[in-house]
């Protein structure tokens, strides 16, 4: 007789959810926050993080979660939570809390209106918006996005290595808009002077990025996409196409 042999393949790839916090009061009033603690979601914000939970609780159960220790990514974790457990979802679990998923460090901008830095420190603001990587505040001592990237990198290890020790599928990081963007960059193998050059990589509030690694040996992601509850999910995008995408903008800019 003939013999059947089953070959299970074993899927390796893990999927990580980055999510960025819902609107607080600085958001509104465009004031920035970077590492101060000192803000709180608006009710647009709590919204938004329900509906964000709603979503998640569709999804595969999600056992492994990051959170920033700020109490802006704490308050949407807990919205998300309770927004999962109004459908009828046990919600997530207690996250680890990362100190390194914190906001972009902004020193002496920190807590200020946006429009008051422009005026009173507009050389570094300028810089800011016009090359990134090249921003020194402190008296020119300390480089906020290339601490950032470096923060970004950390936590990439930290993350995935608990994924694969725990063989998590999909792992929730709750964080911030300026550290979500550096460890997409990152994943992609992307140049640091991305950063900020286009919406494509920023996430708005309760805005996520959805990445996925082919194994835990993958030095960059295979592919991504843009998760915002107030719209249809975006289709899956290559990383080798966004690679290809990013070298076409830097040659013609």
């Amino acid at each position: 007789g003939l013999s059947v042999f089953c070959i299970m393949i074993e899927n390796t790839s893990r999927r990580f959810i980055i999510a960025r916090h819902g609107e607080t009061d600085f958001n509104r009033e465009r004031r920035v926050q970077g590492t101060s603690n000192d803000s709180v979601l608006t009710d647009k914000g709590i919204s938004q993080a329900t509906a964000l939970g709603v979503y998640i609780s569709k999804r595969d159960r999600i056992t492994r979660t990051f959170c920033s220790p700020l109490r802006r990514c704490r308050q949407t974790y807990a919205e998300i939570s309770g927004g999962g457990a109004a459908n009828d979802n046990p919600g997530l679990p207690e996250p680890t809390i990362l100190e390194n998923l914190k906001e972009i460090e902004l020193k002496e901008w920190q807590g200020r209106l946006r429009n008051d830095i422009i005026i009173e420190d507009k050389k570094n603001w300028d810089i800011f918006k016009a090359n990134p990587c090249s921003l020194r505040l402190q008296n020119g001592t300390f480089a906020p996005v290339l601490d950032c990237f470096e923060r970004a990198i950390s936590n990439w290890d930290v993350i995935r290595s608990d994924a694969a020790s725990n063989s998590a599928d999909v792992t929730f990081i709750m964080c911030h808009g300026a550290i979500g963007q550096c460890m997409l960059i990152q994943a992609l193998g992307l140049e640091k002077k991305e950063y900020g050059k286009s919406r494509r990589y920023a996430l708005d509030n309760c805005e996520c990025f959805e990445i996925e690694f082919e194994s835990d040996e993958s030095e960059y992601s295979s592919r991504w996409r843009r998760i915002d509850t107030s719209q249809a999910v975006s289709e899956w995008q290559s990383t080798y196409s966004t690679q290809l995408v990013s070298t076409t903008l830097a040659t013609s800019r």
